[in-house]
Formats: C-alpha cells, structure tokens, sequence
C-alpha cells in the first residue's frame, strides 16, 4: 500500500479507496482541486501512486489507523528486508569457523552472526541504491543512520536472530568494521578472549547458566546478586543486571527446561510433529477421560447422618475415538476415570465394531496416556496390535483433546444443564451461575446425565457413520484384524465366580442370579470332565460364554443348549438342523473314540510282537476273534506267530469295539 517511487513516499490510489480511507469522488475531487500530489498515473494492473506528504492531515491519520503505524516506519522496514538475500558463502563461513582452541561456533551462535552478516549487507544494498538515486537527482546522497538502525531494530526477531547494535553511532560503526574486516569482525571478542568481559571463560559462564535455570526464577537482579557472592571470593570480576540479562537472551533455549519443566519445554521449544488423520477405520485408535461439562444434582449422607444434595457434580466419560473421521467407537460414562471405566469403554468399542462390520475388529494401533499403563496393558495389547503410549502431559500428542471441545460445543452447550468451558476460560463465554443455581433442583440425576452423554454420542455416530463405513469397504481384507469371541470374553468379559465341572448334559453356570445351559461342539471339550471351568460372559449377549481353566490353558468357547421339543407336532423352523447338528457332534465322538483305542491296540499288538517274553501279558489285555488264547501261545511255542486280526474289521459282539 505504501513504497518509495522517485525518492517519494507514496500511497496507492487503490489502496485508498479500497480501504475505506477515502470514496473515489473523495479523490477525484482532491485530484482535480490539486489538494494531492499523483505522482505516478495510473493504468491497467498499475495503481496510481499519491504522495502522503500532499495529502491533507485527516486522511494521513486514517492511513496510520489502516497500518498500525507511520508509513514512514512501514517503508523503512520494508526498504530494508527486501534487500535482505541468503547468503551461501555466510553460512559456511561460520558452519566451519573454528576457535583457536578448535572449537567451533555453538549453532546459536552460528545462527546469531549469519543473521547479522545478511543484515549488514542489505544497508550495504539500501545505501548504494540511495546513493544512485541522490546522484541521479544531482543531490548529494547522505546516511539517515537513525532511520537505518530503527529498520534493523523493528526486523523480526524470530526470523533474523541478529544481535546487531540499535544506537546509530554504534551501528555505523560495525558496518564500517564489517566492510573492512568481513565476515571475521562478526565474531564475539569473548571466544577469542581478548577482551575483558566479566564472564571470559567456561567456568564462569557456568556459574551464570546454573543461577539462570534455577528453578526459582530469580529475576535478572537476584542472579547477578548471588553470582558476585561467589565472585568476590573467586576474585572473578562481578556482574550487572544488564549483563545476566544478555546471557539470559542467550541461554533462554537451554535455561528452560530447568525453569519451567521439561513438559512446557517439550510444549513450547522442541518442534512439534504434524501428522495425518488415518485414511482407513482402526487404522488408529486413541482414548481418553473427560470432565463432560454437563452439571447432575447427587444426595449424599454426611457422617453425621444428615443427608445433602450436592448440584456441582459432573460425569467422567471415558471415549475411544477413531480420528479416520473423528468417530467414537466406543464410551463408557461413570462418575470419576478409573481402570474399570477405561476397560468398560475397550469393550463397548469392541461390541460396536461388531454391530457396525458383523463382527468384532481389533485396531492395529491406539493410544492412551500412562493412567494404570500397568494394569491397563493387556487390554490396550487385545484392542491394539501396537499400543503406543502418550509422552507424559504432552496433550498436543492426543488428537482427542481438540475432540471434546468439539463435543462441548456442538451437543453439551444446547443442554440448561451445561457447566461452561472449565475454570481458565473467558468468564464472558461462561454458563450464567445466577441461571444455574435458580434452576439447581431441575438438575437430572447421575442416570439421566448418563442418557444426556449416550444420546450425545449416538448423535454424533449418526452423523458420521455413512462416512466411516464407506472408508471400511474400502479396507483391504489383509487390513481387517478380526477380534476372536475367546480374547473378547478372557478380557472383557464377567465372571459367574465359582468353578462347575462339566457334565454328560454340558456345563450349567448360575449367571446373573439364573442357571443357564451350555455346551461346546468342539470335540477335545470332552476330554477334560476333571477340569474346573470358570465361565466368563458378555451381560449383553449370553448366547455364547467362554469356559476357561484355573490358569487359563483350557478355553472353549460354548453355546447355549438348543431347546429340541418333545412333541414331533411342536417343532418349527430349524430344529431340524439344529438335531442334526449334535447327531453329527456325536457321530464324531465316537469315531474318535474307537480310532483311539483301535489305535493303541494296533500299538500293544505290535509290542507283544517284538517281546516274546511279555506273552503272558497277551493273555490278559488281548484275545481272537473267538476270544481265545491258546491259538497265540501255540504259535508262540513253534516261534511262528499268525498275522493279528485288524482291529475294526467285522470280528464279532465279544471284540470290546464291536460296536463301532
């Protein structure tokens, strides 16, 4: 808006109009009474330039208003970082720029004089184009240093770390310097040491650091006091203010973990990383517990016996949040977090993976903070394939924190009964305390907050459930990590308390006060009737339970028995398949039965085969055919012993498998 053309300091005419500081019959009029001086037309894509020293005062103060500063200041920054270049030949100067005692620049440091280098040279450009344009006027050109060091000061600190002089006389000074020695005049005096600077060597600059990172905070002040106690009788040279507060600039980076904690250091100096949502559901998990800012009125009995109603309380809700669109897989509301809350939101995600994709998924990563890691691992390992914790108190790690905001504002904040923004916000976007207290008694209950907080989240699934399921029919196959029924119920799921043992008619546990039916189509189920089974199961789906052993060896997972009626008349639609099921179960049984034990007398045969000397052993384990053993004893005698009949053929009722 503002720029030097012809040595003038202009406006743009556009920038005028557009900016509301004058209309264009303003201009026009001023243009036409020569009230302003255009000292450059305008013409198509090039704005016409007005000088601000011709404009009359009430526009050149709406033009400082517009700024934010004097135009001349504006210009004068501008003048010089337009003519600030990077320069190669700077950065590897002091990239390899060694001390005479080897050293090289401390990174800072490097940073510190190549800032000052590019600088130095930009007014080296500023005073060689003034000069021409001076020249070209026939003027003779001079050196505003005053303006110069004002544009070096007001140069953004963040950007170009300089550590240049702002007196002007002192600036001119390192410039001349600069352009006769270069880049080597830059360098501090301290690390040649030729100087007499109080701090001149690394135990006393040590001295300074530790008083500066105390964690007390002493002000600039109280350092140089406490350093010169310990000078005077080191015979070090004392310390002012000033100088602890240069060292304090200097050392800000490496002083502040130790002043303020290595959390806000991590928050606040170390870079932070920028990452992309999941582009595919359970990719990525991440949970968390939340002050929902939703007030519920509670009774509580004091010690004395006398009861009171408390109308400050606030639920805690723990949510598993999938950021592949911000879903919340799975929640769980209680009053405080606590390991059992976190465990019940674990399996809510779980069930309703399987109400959303027809069976239950595990994520293949999820996060969580460090609250009861130990105790909460095995659950995080079952819904996660890697779980990767949170730095301790880094909440810029957790995407779920912006999340609850979220929540706050969109469904919380619609509520009469909603608490406000927490403690730290501003009092004028807070909840009315006057309005809260006058309708205290209308406050629901802990059991209706706990509806407020489900309806919220169903709401919010609602809304972004087409999209999440688009992105799962898009998930490879090789990506999807099934979640298996007997994991599920190991970790999730209630225990009946007590150890049955299983009988011929399946296992019968007493579940939520009622005795209930089970049985396992898994074969090698029967095998263990000595086995104490403790059942585990889902409150909300008792179709199948999960029989587990003292040290969890044995699991199965297990059925509830199919009710078959007496009454050929009372059968309906599939109990024919379901008859049909266990005949087969059994079919199998007893296959397995007799292949085992034909086995083992395949095995005994062929040992008393190899072992004439165990003959008397045959007698009592095995017979014929006719269930005779003289015929074998006789061939035992004459050493030549006739084939053994195979166990399974056709041999008789008297063959103990003859049934099979």
């Amino acid at each position: 808006m503002v720029q030097y053309y012809n040595n003038i300091l202009t406006v743009e005419a556009r920038g005028l109009i557009g900016n509301g500081i004058m209309t264009e019959s303003n201009y026009e009029a001023l243009q036409r009474r020569h009230k302003i001086q255009v000292v450059r037309r305008g013409c198509r894509g090039t704005s016409a330039l007005v000088a601000y020293d011709s404009m009359p005062d009430r526009f050149k103060r709406e033009i400082v208003n517009v700024l934010g500063c004097s135009p001349y200041e504006k210009v004068r920054v501008k003048q010089l970082e337009i003519r600030v270049e990077h320069s190669a030949e700077a950065t590897t100067f002091f990239e390899d720029y060694r001390l005479d005692d080897g050293r090289k620049l401390k990174p800072e440091v490097q940073r510190e004089y190549y800032a000052n280098a590019i600088i130095l040279e930009a007014i080296h450009r500023l005073i060689i184009d003034k000069k021409a344009n001076k020249r070209a006027k026939g003027g003779r050109a001079t050196r505003k240093w005053l303006e110069i060091s004002e544009g070096v000061q007001e140069l953004d600190r963040t950007k170009y770390p300089h550590s240049l002089p702002a007196n002007e006389r002192r600036l001119e000074d390192r410039y001349k310097r600069y352009k006769k020695e270069g880049y080597e005049s830059l360098i501090h005096k301290n690390y040649q040491n030729v100087n007499a600077s109080p701090v001149d060597n690394e135990e006393k600059e040590s001295v300074l650091k530790v008083l500066i990172s105390d964690p007390r905070n002493m002000d600039n002040m109280q350092v140089a006091r406490m350093y010169n106690m310990m000078a005077e009788p080191m015979g070090w040279k004392p310390v002012s203010r000033g100088i602890v507060a240069a060292y304090r600039e200097k050392f800000e980076t490496d002083t502040y973990a130790r002043r303020r904690g290595v959390s806000a250091f991590r928050n606040t100096k170390t870079m932070q990383v920028k990452r992309s949502a999941p582009t595919r559901p359970l990719y990525y998990l991440t949970l968390d517990g939340w002050d929902v800012e939703l007030l519920y009125q509670e009774r509580q009995m004091r010690k004395s016996g006398h009861s009171v109603t408390t109308y400050s309380n606030r639920p805690t809700v723990v949510v598993v949040l999938d950021p592949c669109v911000k879903y919340p897989l799975g929640f769980a509301v209680g009053t405080n977090e606590s390991a059992n809350l976190i465990k019940a939101a674990l399996r809510n995600a779980a069930q309703h993976t399987e109400e959303l994709f027809g069976r239950m998924y595990r994520a293949h990563q999820i996060q969580s903070d460090h609250y009861a890691m130990k105790q909460m691992l095995p659950y995080y390992s079952l819904m996660g394939d890697k779980v990767t914790p949170a730095k301790v108190k880094n909440a810029k790690a957790k995407v779920i924190e912006p999340y609850f905001l979220h929540l706050n504002k969109t469904y919380c904040q619609m509520q009469p009964n909603w608490s406000g923004f927490g403690i730290t916000s501003d009092k004028e976007k807070q909840a009315n305390s006057d309005f809260l207290n006058s309708i205290k008694k209308q406050l629901p209950d802990f059991e209706g907050v706990c509806a407020q907080v489900a309806e919220m989240i169903r709401l919010e699934r609602e809304s972004k459930q087409a999209a999440y399921m688009e992105l799962w029919a898009r998930t490879e196959e090789a990506d999807r990590l099934p979640l298996s029924p007997e994991k599920y119920l190991l970790h999730f799921g209630e225990s009946t308390g007590r150890r049955i043992l299983l009988q011929s008619s399946g296992l019968h546990p007493t579940i939520l006060g009622q005795k209930r039916d089970y049985d396992c189509f898994d074969i090698t189920f029967r095998d263990h009737y000595s086995t104490h089974w403790e059942v585990r199961y889902d409150p909300n789906d008792l179709r199948k339970v999960l029989a587990v052993s003292e040290d969890e060896s044995l699991q199965y997972i297990l059925e509830e028995k199919y009710i078959q009626p007496m009454a050929l008349k009372d059968r309906k639609e599939g109990d024919s398949e379901q008859l049909q099921r266990v005949r087969e179960f059994n079919r199998q049984l007893e296959e397995k039965v007799a292949a085992s034990v034909s086995g083992a007398q395949a095995t005994v045969r062929e040992l008393f085969d190899r072992n004439l000397q165990l003959d008397t052993y045959r007698k009592l384990m095995i017979t014929d055919s006719e269930g005779q053993h003289k015929n074998y004893k006789k061939a035992i005698k004459q050493k030549s012993i006739t084939p053994v009949p195979v166990v399974g053929e056709d041999d008789g009722d008297d063959d103990i498998f003859g049934m099979y």
